[in-house]
């Protein structure tokens, strides 16, 4: 029987973020499995801002990224990691030099990235919270730049979709300069871009939620000083919780809000359109809670072989 232990490290290049995770597996038989969480991390990048209007990313947010996959990368060699997996998603996916950038990552840092397709997103997000939930799922990662929805359990996906919505990408659209006047204009836009999930609407599943605006509400409401990831695991995150963080979120300057306990600075810009897309779906679906999971891609890729 094949069998191999070793330590595998995945970074997920997303349009408001870039995370590491580093884990000890075992392949077996051709499955791997994750024996040991060894290490998570996740620096705010905002590859979205410096998206220009010729759907190019500039030098400025391209030195970004790369300073911090640098970083990553001083971190894998010093838990000695066999394999490495890296992945960009919507900002890189969409941009027109999205071939220049790949091949610049590689020169200056030694790692090659796969850009992968909406659904191929959904996909490992879906094989890395799946596990988790014994019922069928309604799974929601809302990203920087584009939003999935995938329906099924651990052994079905039976839809999946991914849309051009998103917190940084909304928040450009609407809400330049911190000013909310056309809020109502967004979530309209909101409902309009998503409308065909209200077919599960009346389906028995649970509703469940991953990614930054998730796990941010989680510790704005919960007014956590540190993060904590086991808390944060499958909270019960309502309606009303929801509602009341986005009037704390309104209430604020920009500068003010980045103070909020249990809110990293650098999701002040976009925490408001990430809570808005989660209240709207919400209401379309007609639930009342969603749950939020620390389980997603990150886990997805360290565990499917053929990446």
């Amino acid at each position: 029987m094949y069998n191999k232990n070793y330590v595998k490290a995945v970074i997920d290049i997303g349009t408001n973020s870039c995370r590491l995770f580093l884990a000890k597996v075992q392949e077996s038989n051709g499955k791997i499995s994750i024996l040991d969480k060894l290490y998570k991390e996740t620096r705010v990048t905002k590859l979205g801002n410096f998206i220009e209007k010729d759907s190019t990313i500039n030098e400025k947010g391209m030195k970004k990224l790369i300073d911090v996959i640098k970083y990553y990368n001083k971190k894998i060699k010093s838990y000695k990691c066999e394999e490495i997996v890296a992945f960009a998603t919507s900002a890189i996916r969409e941009a027109k030099n999205k071939d220049e950038i790949k091949e610049q990552i590689m020169d200056e840092t030694g790692i090659d990235i796969k850009i992968i397709t909406g659904d191929e997103e959904g996909r490992i997000t879906f094989l890395g919270t799946s596990e988790e939930f014994k019922e069928k799922i309604l799974l929601m990662d809302i990203g920087g730049g584009s939003t999935e929805f995938i329906f099924g359990d651990s052994k079905e996906i039976e839809y999946i979709k991914s849309f051009k919505l998103g917190a940084v990408r909304e928040t450009r659209k609407y809400f330049e300069n911190d000013n909310y006047e056309k809020i109502e204009e967004c979530k309209k836009d909101i409902r309009e871009k998503i409308c065909e999930i209200e077919k599960f609407k009346g389906r028995d599943f649970l509703f469940v939620g991953v990614a930054g605006t998730i796990s941010t509400n989680v510790s704005v409401y919960e007014k956590m000083e540190n993060y904590d990831t086991n808390r944060v695991h499958k909270y019960r995150l309502t309606r009303e919780r929801l509602e009341k963080n986005l009037k704390l979120f309104l209430s604020k300057s920009l500068e003010e809000r980045k103070k909020i306990i249990g809110l990293q600075p650098e999701r002040g810009e976009n925490v408001v359109t990430g809570t808005l897309i989660i209240l709207e779906v919400m209401s379309i679906l007609n639930k009342n809670e969603v749950i939020a999971s620390e389980c997603d891609g990150l886990e997805g890729a360290m565990i499917n072989l053929y990446n």
